[in-house]
């Protein structure tokens, strides 16, 4: 069975619109200072960033969009920001593109499965319970526990398959 990410909201799993890019900011922030984490200005802004991306960022178009927001830094800086941001599950990391989306349900540990669109690069999170199951079964066989659990589905959205040419 599959459904969306959040398990009583399927449409808020989808990339975060624009209006939405403050309240996941301050709900990050929130999570933060519960988790006794600093959420530095950095931060804060590479979050920003990746909420308000309409698709994967990647580093260096991130420490691009610093830059001409005035904010000089460097690659190992971005990087670690993107790897807090990944260890508190604000964002999540796509191994085939190398980038990063951000997760619309940081408050609840999940594994994520993309639908990742070959053409336009869009990418969109889902949540289903069979898959990530099927995986810890099967790593259970081997003796191996899962610590987490990315799955990334490539084909073509239903923009992209409207308009094959294109």
């Amino acid at each position: 069975m599959s459904r969306e990410c959040n398990h009583s909201d399927p449409a808020s799993c989808t990339r975060p619109s624009s209006g939405r890019v403050g309240a996941l900011v301050q709900q990050a922030e929130n999570l933060c200072l519960e988790r006794n984490k600093r959420f530095t200005e950095l931060r804060r802004v590479v979050l920003e960033l990746v909420c308000s991306s309409d698709q994967p960022v990647g580093a260096y178009q991130l420490l691009d969009e610093l830059r001409d927001h005035g904010r000089p830094a460097s690659p190992p800086t971005i990087y670690r920001a993107l790897d807090f941001l990944l260890q508190q599950g604000l964002v999540h990391r796509l191994a085939s593109s190398n980038s990063y989306i951000a997760c619309a349900h940081p408050q609840w540990p999940h594994a994520a499965l993309f639908l990742v669109c070959r053409r336009c690069g869009h990418a969109r999170e889902v949540y289903t319970e069979g898959i990530i199951d099927a995986v810890r079964t099967r790593a259970d066989e081997f003796g191996f526990s899962v610590e987490r659990a990315s799955v990334e589905v490539g084909g073509v959205c239903s923009r992209c398959g409207e308009n094959p040419d294109g």
